[in-house]
C-alpha cells in the first residue's frame, strides 16, 4: 500500500503547489457545460452553440496543459538521469527497463491508447468526487465546524485554525479529487496482475517522463522509427485522455439537461464544422480575443453616438 500513498501524496502536492496536472478535469467542468445549455426563453440552437464554444475553450486550455506537461515532464526526467548517470557512471533505468518504457509508447504494438482510455475515465472519476467534496463540505459546515471545534484550537491556537479551516474550505474537493486519482492510478497494475489481465494506465505527463528517462538510457542505440513513434505515442496518449474524461463529463452535462440524441448529433456535426473552418481556435486563442459582449458594447456605443 505503501507505492498508492506515495502517488495520492504527489497527486496532492501538485495541487498544494499551484501546478496542472495535463488532461484532469476540474470539479466544475461538467456542471460548466450544463449550465452552457441553459438558456432561457431561446432555441435550443443556442444552447448548443453555447455548449461548443465553451469546449472548444476547453480544449484549448487542455492544449497548454498537454504543452507545458510534456516539456517541463521530459526536461525533468531527463536533467535528473542525465545528472545521476554523470555523477554515478550508472543510469535510473537499465537498458531492459528503457527498452519496455519505449515499447510502453508504440500505439500498434503495446496497449498504449486502451490504457489510456482508462487512465482517462479515471480523471473523469477523479473530478467528479472533487466535485463531490465541495458540495459536501459546503453542505456539512464543515470549515465552519473546524473553527469550533475546540481540541484544534487548543493544539494549533485560534488565528492557525482559521487559516486552516479557510484552506480547507476552498481545496477540500480538489485535495479529495488528487488523493483518490493517485489510489486509482497506483492500484489499476496491481489489479491487472492480480487478475491476469492486460490493465494499467498510460498518463501523457508519465509517459513524456519514461521517455526522459529512456533517451538518457539507450541514447544513439534508439532507431529514428522508436524516436518518432515514442512522440507520436505520447501525442495519442495525451489525446485518448483528454477524449476519454471530457466525453464523460460532457455525456453527464448532456444527460443533466434531457438533451436528446438528435441534440447531441447536432452539437458533434457543430464541433466538427468548427474543426474544419477554424482549426486553429481548439489550440490558440483567435486573434481577437474580445468577448461577443465587448464587441456589442462597441457597436451600441457607435450607434449612440
Amino acid at each position: 500500500m505503501g507505492f498508492l500513498r506515495a502517488d495520492s501524496l504527489g497527486f496532492i502536492g501538485i495541487h498544494i503547489t499551484h501546478s496542472t496536472l495535463a488532461t484532469k478535469q476540474p470539479a466544475m467542468t461538467a456542471s460548466k457545460l450544463a449550465a452552457a445549455l441553459d438558456v432561457k426563453n431561446k432555441p435550443n440552437n443556442e444552447a448548443l452553440n453555447n455548449l461548443a464554444e465553451l469546449i472548444v475553450k476547453i480544449s484549448r486550455t487542455q492544449f497548454i496543459a498537454f504543452v507545458g506537461n510534456v516539456i517541463i515532464a521530459f526536461s525533468v526526467a531527463f536533467t535528473i538521469s542525465y545528472s545521476y548517470q554523470y555523477f554515478t557512471g550508472s543510469t535510473v533505468a537499465d537498458t531492459e527497463k528503457a527498452l519496455k518504457f519505449i515499447h510502453e509508447l508504440d500505439i500498434f504494438e503495446s496497449y498504449a491508447i486502451f490504457h489510456a482510455g482508462i487512465t482517462g475515465v479515471f480523471l473523469f472519476l477523479s473530478g467528479m468526487i472533487s466535485g463531490y467534496y465541495d458540495n459536501k463540505n459546503i453542505y456539512n459546515k464543515i470549515p465552519q465546524r473546524l473553527r469550533k471545534q475546540k481540541l484544534l484550537n487548543s493544539i494549533l491556537g485560534k488565528k492557525l485554525t482559521n487559516r486552516f479551516s479557510n484552506y480547507i474550505e476552498e481545496n477540500l474537493g480538489s485535495l479529495a479529487g488528487n488523493f483518490f486519482l493517485g489510489i486509482f492510478l497506483g492500484s489499476m497494475g496491481t489489479i491487472g496482475f492480480i487478475l491476469g489481465l492486460p490493465l494499467d494506465i498510460r498518463h501523457i505527463t508519465f509517459a513524456s517522463g519514461n521517455f526522459g528517462i529512456a533517451f538518457v538510457t539507450l541514447g544513439s542505440e534508439l532507431s529514428n522509427y522508436q524516436i518518432w513513434m515514442s512522440i507520436a505515442g505520447i501525442a495519442t496518449i495525451g489525446i485518448m485522455n483528454f477524449l476519454v474524461s471530457f466525453s464523460l463529463a460532457t455525456f453527464v452535462a448532456i444527460k443533466s439537461r434531457g438533451v436528446n440524441f438528435k441534440q447531441s448529433q447536432k452539437l458533434i456535426w457543430k464541433l466538427v464544422k468548427l474543426f474544419f473552418t477554424k482549426p486553429t481556435h481548439f489550440f490558440f486563442p483567435p486573434k481577437d480575443a474580445r468577448t461577443e459582449k465587448e464587441l456589442e458594447g462597441d457597436l451600441d456605443s457607435k450607434i449612440k453616438s
